[in-house]
């Protein structure tokens, strides 16, 4: 018994010597998370008053307003971030402190931190202090990137090889590599990448002193009309989504070209559309368009042409297939639809220029996967109402649009009455008018596709501090 007492005792004493080394081992990396986390924060501080010119507290400077469209991918000088206020300051640094922060950020760090910048203490809390139930309307247009972005806790990788897609990187003096193509060779230098480009380049020249001055910022670009297929741990950015809850970031599809021409564009269609009454306009449907394999709603338009005068529309081309009567007889097989005998009859161009002799402009879904088409984009400064068939496909500025406001949702079973409805209502047609002009300006024209890459660019550059490996397309 004295023997097994001894033993058990010795035993105790191990197991609390066991426990002692455990708790002095999670002290010391306790302590050394915290000064690490000390050393980030303090290096971050003294990164940012040395970019700030060390006068985080001077007048901010009034931002210059956009230049004129046929300037808009002039590249500017690039100016100093000093002169930020105290309260810009007090809000970036919000958003940057946490990006470097471990999981559970001692409070006095980031108090410490954030008076060190805005020489101001931060103001104490309560348990009770809460958020708003309910957040108030944003006014910013591009408040979905900042919603993106904030997903990334720390740092936001750098773009890396993965198998839909392409890498894109950003130089500091704007230069862009675009790495190989992930998903097959055949796929480099496709026509999306190269209009992509071309527009990238307009945009970092214009927003140059937007990006780091000692660093790049990369993203991965996915081209095709679909959208992505799964969430990567990289940015990622879509030109349009045939389902909104795909994931990626939205942005402006490769076919507005560089905002230069953009602008140019719609100023030569604005001016054409001005030159038409609306008394002289045909008061028809407008629309016309390749067949596909995802063209069924196309198809469902055709089947109406037969029945209706108010329907101008047809195939002019074909997509995936050796000819229109191919594709037509492919999807009334595949959807156990009708194919009218017109549907595969080519119907002749119509010049965008001569939209406008249309009083309705009619967007469908696109014909290869039935997603995204970038015909919407070009109906909006013709004067003329925009109708738009109900379907899931999204870009980037869809969401900002209003049924009975900006445009008109039809399908096969609504189209026609809708039409009658609207030949009848002068009020309603002005102001349908109306809302479509409104829409461009607000959210298409040149400017603002370049505002919506400056909410990108700078939160790369805000949040992209890890140098990229750049795989160039040999």
């Amino acid at each position: 018994l004295a023997s097994r007492g001894a033993s058990n005792a010795r035993q105790h004493d191990n197991s609390t010597v066991v426990a002692t080394m455990r708790c002095v081992w999670a002290a010391l990396v306790a302590a050394a998370c915290a000064a690490a986390q000390n050393e980030a924060v303090a290096a971050l501080v003294a990164k940012y008053k040395k970019s700030a010119g060390g006068s985080p507290a001077a007048p901010t400077p009034a931002r210059q307003p956009e230049a004129a469209p046929r300037d808009v991918a002039a590249a500017p000088a690039r100016q100093p971030v000093a002169g930020r206020a105290a309260t810009n300051d007090a809000a970036n640094l919000n958003d940057v402190v946490g990006l470097f922060a471990w999981p559970k950020k001692p409070r006095t760090v980031w108090a410490a931190a954030k008076a060190a910048i805005t020489g101001q203490p931060d103001a104490p809390r309560t348990f009770h202090a809460r958020r708003p139930s309910a957040p108030a309307p944003s006014t910013n247009i591009n408040d979905d990137v900042d919603a993106y972005f904030k997903k990334w806790r720390r740092v936001v990788p750098h773009c890396a090889p993965l198998m839909q897609g392409s890498c894109v990187y950003v130089a500091p003096n704007g230069g862009i590599v675009h790495a190989r193509d992930m998903s097959l060779a055949k796929n480099a230098g496709s026509s999306k990448q190269m209009l992509a480009d071309l527009q990238l380049r307009a945009v970092s020249a214009s927003l140059q002193s937007v990006l780091p001055e000692d660093r790049w910022v990369s993203w991965n670009m996915v081209y095709t009309a679909a959208g992505p297929t799964k969430p990567r741990p990289w940015p990622t950015f879509a030109i349009g989504k045939r389902e909104p809850h795909r994931p990626g970031l939205l942005m402006p599809n490769p076919f507005f070209g560089a905002p230069s021409w953009w602008a140019r564009h719609n100023l030569l269609q604005i001016a054409a559309s001005q030159k038409r009454s609306w008394a002289t306009r045909l008061k028809k449907v407008l629309y016309r368009g390749a067949c596909g394999p995802g063209a069924r709603a196309r198809l469902e338009l055709m089947n109406l042409a037969e029945s209706s005068n108010l329907l101008d529309v047809g195939f002019t081309g074909v997509d995936g297939f050796p000819s229109i009567q191919s594709c037509v007889d492919a999807l009334a097989k595949k959807h156990e639809i009708r194919a009218a005998p017109s549907a595969s009859r080519r119907a002749p161009h119509v010049a965008q220029t001569n939209y406008s002799q249309y009083r309705y402009l009619l967007h469908l879904p696109g014909a290869a996967t039935g997603s995204y088409s970038r015909n919407l984009q070009y109906l909006w400064t013709q004067g003329s109402i925009v109708l738009v068939w109900n379907q899931t496909a999204t870009e980037f500025y869809y969401r900002h649009l209003q049924n009975d406001v900006h445009y008109v949702v039809v399908d096969a079973a609504t189209i026609v009455q809708t039409v009658e409805a609207i030949e009848a209502d002068p009020a309603r047609q002005e102001r349908l008018r109306r809302g479509a002009r409104a829409f461009y300006d607000a959210h298409l024209a040149a400017p603002r596709l370049i505002d919506r890459w400056r909410a990108v660019l700078e939160a790369l550059a805000l949040r992209q501090d890890v140098e990229p490996c750049v795989e160039i397309n040999q």
